[in-house]
């Protein structure tokens, strides 16, 4: 490594009068703590003298005139004015005084009357006071005095302007002596220092800092000295590194190109598992009606074969009584009549109720399955509903209760919204309802506003706690893991009702004091766009 060169500095400034220097910042804040607060001194003095001196001028005004008053009586009684004349002169040799006047009750001209020479400065300044020159409890005279403060604010401004020129000689020193220290001990090894901080920033590693003393900012060139020494190590050391940089960045980027088609391909495979999950669950959903209608049908199908049965017999014997073999009584005929009448009526009605259920069926299966939009009635699809669901809980100790609002007009998706509807009966059911010995759920439906309505299922089970109550719409998250629960019931049942019925649901639960799903569904369902999956 070549020895390092070092560069000449470039001179510092004199005195470094830029504004934003250091020394301009110390002499501004010299001149701005000495300054303010003298001025601010000065005057609050100059205030302070001012009232300090008329206070004494009314005092002494009162005192002289009282003196002046009993030495003039005896010069006034006897009308002697060359008496009154050197008392008065002795008062007037007082600067303050401004004029002492005498005047007689019965005569116009004064007699006595002197008066200052010259301006007595500012009126606000003077004071004057009148008091009765007496002999022998009788008034014989006037005595009028006025006294100026000018004199004594004079002496007392002459004095500040003193002290405020001895104030800048000395400001003018100190400050003649600061910035001398302060250029050669501070600012002169802060200029080399900012030159050999400015020779690294400009890359010039090969320069080093060589700063004189022993202070803070000699010990600061040492630490940045260090620094240069390790960069200089630090990049010897990268450069030795990036010989076999690129073949390592090589490796590494086939590798990571590697692992995220693996992770692609993963991700694939896990999204394609969910949407089949979401199917399998929704096809689930639906063979769980399937079920419960397939054992409804047994109860009016049975009911008719059995009345064909009977029938079928009916009609045996009268044909034996038709082709002879058997007497052929009114009775039998009677009797025969009236149980084909029978007959046909149980018949009808369990073959209508068998209709019935799978018109509903049809209906349901239709909806969860196409999916179409179409304008329905939403008590009448939650009936359909509850008619597929009610076979599930037809043997159990628990009740389905409704209080529906007939004629609420919605243009939806009523697939989707039995599908919702079904596993939140069949959620109470399996999970709300688990180890109870009774209970109730209630589904209840209402208009909101004209806009909306509201549609709740609410049961008395033993409900959840925070913890299960924020993550239930969570996917694949489950209370009945291992047991056959998927995780994703609720997790489609919160996607359907605000992605495709463009609602909002609501969980309110608590330990041991049952469960309210709470939704709020607007009487038109949002568009969807073309060929988007429910």
């Amino acid at each position: 490594m070549p020895p390092p060169i070092v560069l000449p500095r470039a001179p510092a400034p004199a005195y470094g009068w830029q504004r934003n220097s250091l020394t301009f910042a110390v002499v501004l804040a010299l001149l701005l703590g000495l300054l303010l607060p003298t001025t601010a001194v000065l005057l609050y003095d100059g205030q302070k003298t001012r009232a300090t001196a008329m206070e004494d001028l009314k005092r002494d005004l009162s005192r002289a005139t009282e003196v002046m008053a009993l030495s003039l009586a005896e010069p006034v009684w006897q009308v002697s004015p060359d008496l009154a004349d050197p008392m008065v002169k002795a008062q007037m040799d007082d600067p303050r005084f401004v004029s002492v006047q005498v005047v007689e009750p019965a005569s116009s001209a004064p007699f006595l009357s002197q008066q200052r020479a010259g301006e007595q400065g500012d009126s606000d300044l003077v004071l004057s006071q009148t008091r009765p020159i007496q002999r022998d409890g009788r008034e014989i005279a006037k005595l009028t005095v006025r006294m100026s403060a000018a004199p004594l604010l004079q002496a007392k401004q002459a004095e500040v302007w003193r002290t405020v020129w001895r104030s800048v000689l000395t400001l003018t020193l100190s400050l003649a002596l600061m910035l001398w220290v302060l250029q050669r001990y501070v600012m002169r090894p802060m200029t080399e220092l900012t030159g050999s901080a400015e020779a690294l920033a400009a890359g010039r590693l090969d320069q080093p800092l060589r700063v004189a003393g022993a202070d803070e900012i000699a010990r600061v060139g040492v630490a940045m000295e260090r620094m240069r020494q390790a960069l200089l190590s630090a990049f010897e050391a990268l450069r030795q590194h990036n010989v076999n940089l690129e073949e390592t960045v090589a490796q590494r980027t086939a590798e990571l190109t590697t692992s995220n088609a693996e992770l692609s391909e993963a991700l694939e495979t896990l999204q394609k598992a969910q949407r089949e999950l979401v199917e399998s669950e929704k096809l689930a959903s639906l063979g769980r009606l399937v079920a419960g209608v397939a054992h409804e049908l047994n109860t009016p199908l049975g009911n008719a074969l059995t009345v064909v049965s009977a029938l079928d017999d009916r009609y045996k014997q009268l044909e034996a009584m038709l082709s002879g073999s058997v007497q052929m009584r009114r009775s039998t005929l009677e009797e025969l009549a009236r149980d084909t009448r029978r007959g046909q009526d149980i018949l009808q009605r369990n073959v209508q109720k068998a209709a019935d259920l799978v018109r509903d069926f049809k209906q349901v299966a239709i909806d969860q399955t196409a999916d179409l939009r179409r304008d329905f009635d939403l008590a009448k699809v939650v009936e359909d509903v509850l008619v597929m669901v009610e076979p599930s809980f037809k043997h159990t100790p628990f009740v389905i209760d409704t209080e529906l609002h007939h004629g609420l007009m919605m243009n939806s998706y009523p697939g989707a919204l039995g599908q919702v509807l079904t596993n939140l009966l069949m959620n109470a059911l399996l999970h709300g309802f688990d180890s109870a010995a009774q209970g109730h759920v209630k589904v209840y439906c209402a208009p909101l506003d004209d806009e909306q309505v509201e549609l709740s299922v609410t049961d008395d089970g033993r409900g959840m706690d925070e913890s299960v109550r924020r993550r239930i719409f969570d996917p694949f998250f489950t209370t009945k893991l291992g047991t056959g629960g998927s995780g994703l019931g609720m997790h489609i049942v919160h996607s359907i009702v605000t992605n495709v019925l463009g609602g909002q649901i609501e969980v309110r639960s608590s330990p041991g004091e049952g469960t309210q799903m709470l939704m709020r569904l607007p009487l038109n369902a949002p568009q969807r766009a073309r060929g988007e999956p429910a």
